[in-house]
């Protein structure tokens, strides 16, 4: 049996590039290193955020060898498995797990078309499973290409396997996410909702963390909420729920080139905004409401927030 993941703050990690739009392995270990000082449970690296699509097979591969490498050992690190096909998908896993992740993630709408069954879906999870043994696995319902959401049949199917260990849930739903997480109970599959303006709620249901986009700028106030939201004052609670929500909003329009800007005007990170993904541009109309967010928040006084985001 697996062991199970640990609580907390699951950044889905941007994955910085220069002005070329070459990888800047220079910044993506500064990056890591960055989210597991301010207090992540562990890092989600090859996910949507990191542009996973626009990378090629050997750069989604070397990024999460990268990543390992940064983190060193102080908390797990998980990354998508990304392929067309079975064997792409198998092929992507395997490599993985030379690379040191603790689970490969597969990504639901890549493993059936909108028109199949969840039964094809986890014929095609079968097949992966067992042509990569001895690796533990994830689940991402990841809205590229399309949103494929699992059924509750299909989330006890996956608890009951011993092989998956995370869960990053997308529906956006406190009844959906509260059956999921019942359903979850005494296995080693760990539920992590993915919509910040819920998560207490989701954490109250018995949630394990949160994966997602404010984890990326914010991870030391994500952190602090997953560890604080039932034992410190609710005020406190609130107010950090609220502030984590309008950030994520705020990065929204232009993201990840945004939460990439965002995060060279209010943290020790120097990476450009530049994206292959969403090649626009962040401009002065674009950029400076974000600054004025970053230092609205850095004298706000909130709770477990790093002076000068060391």
């Amino acid at each position: 049996m697996p062991t199970p993941l640990p609580d907390g703050a699951w950044p889905v990690m941007l994955t910085p590039f220069r002005a070329d739009r070459s990888i800047d392995w220079e910044q993506v270990e500064a990056y890591a290193d960055w989210l597991v000082d301010l207090g992540s449970a562990g890092v989600f690296t090859v996910a949507l955020s990191s542009e996973m699509y626009d990378l090629t097979p050997v750069e989604r591969l070397e990024l999460a060898g990268r990543v390992v490498g940064a983190v060193d050992g102080r908390v797990p690190v998980i990354a998508s498995a990304v392929g067309g096909s079975v064997d792409e998908i198998a092929e992507s896993a395997a490599g993985l797990a030379e690379a040191g992740v603790t689970a490969a993630v597969l990504v639901s709408p890549l493993l059936a078309t909108p028109d199949e069954p969840d039964s094809e879906w986890i014929r095609t999870a079968e097949q992966i499973l067992d042509r990569v043994p001895g690796l533990d696995f994830g689940v991402y319902e990841c809205p590229v290409p399309y949103k494929r959401l699992l059924t509750l049949e299909t989330v006890r199917w996956m608890s009951g396997t011993g092989r998956f260990t995370f869960f990053k849930d997308t529906s956006h739903r406190a009844d959906v996410m509260a059956a999921r997480i019942d359903v979850l109970a005494g296995s080693p599959l760990r539920h992590y909702n993915a919509e910040i303006s819920s998560l207490v709620e989701s954490l109250g249901a018995g949630g394990a963390g949160f994966s997602g986009y404010a984890a990326n700028i914010y991870p030391e106030l994500v952190a602090w909420l997953c560890a604080n939201h039932a034992t410190a004052p609710q005020e406190e609670v609130a107010t950090v729920q609220q502030v984590l929500s309008i950030a994520e909003h705020s990065i929204n329009a232009r993201y990840p080139s945004s939460a990439k800007f965002f995060l060279a005007h209010s943290s020790r990170l120097t990476m450009s905004s530049v994206s292959r993904w969403k090649p626009e541009g962040i401009g002065p109309h674009e950029g400076q409401p974000l600054i004025d967010l970053a230092r609205y928040l850095e004298g706000a006084g909130l709770p477990a927030l790093t002076p000068g985001r060391r």
